[in-house]
C-alpha cells in the first residue's frame, strides 16, 4: 500500500507540474500577443503618397551604349495617371556593374504595368519578350529636366550579377519636336 501511495503522489505531482507548465505557457503567450494586438489596433494607415508632378516624368527617354540607342521609355499622362511602354532590350554588365558589350536593342515594346510612385521614384513592371522569363521590375528617377536613371530591380533591390549590383542606366529625354 505504501508503494501505491508514493506512486499516487508522484502521479499527482507530475499532473500538477504539467498543469502549471501549460498555464504558464498560455499566460506567456497571452502576454506576448497582447501588445501586438494593441499596437496593431493603434496603427494608423499612412496617407497615400502624393504623386509627383507627372510633367517631370512624361516624354520619350533614351539610353545609349557605345553610341547606339538600346532602351526607349515612353511615358504619357492619361487621365491623371502615367502610362507608357519600354522597348525590349538586353543588357550585359562588366565586373563593376557597368554596361558592357552585348547590351543591345531588341524587337518589340512592352506596356508598363503596376505603375506607382514611391519616394519620388516611378516603379513599374514590364513583361519580357520571352514569355517564359519573369516580368521585370524597374525604378525610374528623373535627376534633372533632361536626365534620368533607370534601374532594374529584383525583389526591390538593384539587379546584381556575381554579387555586384548593376549601376543605373543613364537616360536622356528626347527634345520635343516643334
Amino acid at each position: 500500500m505504501r508503494k501505491q501511495t508514493r506512486r499516487s503522489r508522484r502521479t499527482l505531482a507530475s499532473a500538477l507540474a504539467t498543469v502549471f507548465v501549460l498555464l504558464g505557457g498560455a499566460f506567456l503567450f497571452a502576454l506576448a500577443a497582447a501588445p501586438r494586438a494593441v499596437s496593431a489596433a493603434q496603427q494608423v494607415k499612412p496617407a497615400a503618397e502624393k504623386a509627383p508632378d507627372l510633367k517631370s516624368f512624361t516624354g520619350t527617354w533614351k539610353a545609349s551604349f557605345q553610341g547606339e540607342v538600346f532602351a526607349i521609355l515612353i511615358l504619357k499622362e492619361k487621365g491623371g495617371d502615367l502610362t507608357g511602354t519600354l522597348n525590349n532590350f538586353d543588357i550585359s554588365l562588366d565586373k563593376e556593374g557597368n554596361l558592357a558589350p552585348g547590351t543591345h536593342k531588341d524587337q518589340g515594346d512592352a506596356p508598363l504595368l503596376n505603375v506607382r510612385f514611391k519616394s519620388g521614384a516611378l516603379y513599374f513592371v514590364a513583361i519580357q519578350k520571352d514569355q517564359y522569363n519573369p516580368s521585370t521590375e524597374w525604378k525610374f528617377v528623373p535627376t534633372s529636366a533632361q536626365e534620368a536613371e533607370l534601374t532594374q530591380l529584383i525583389d526591390n533591390q538593384p539587379y546584381a550579377t556575381n554579387g555586384v549590383p548593376a549601376k543605373p542606366i543613364r537616360m536622356l529625354r528626347e527634345h520635343a519636336k516643334p
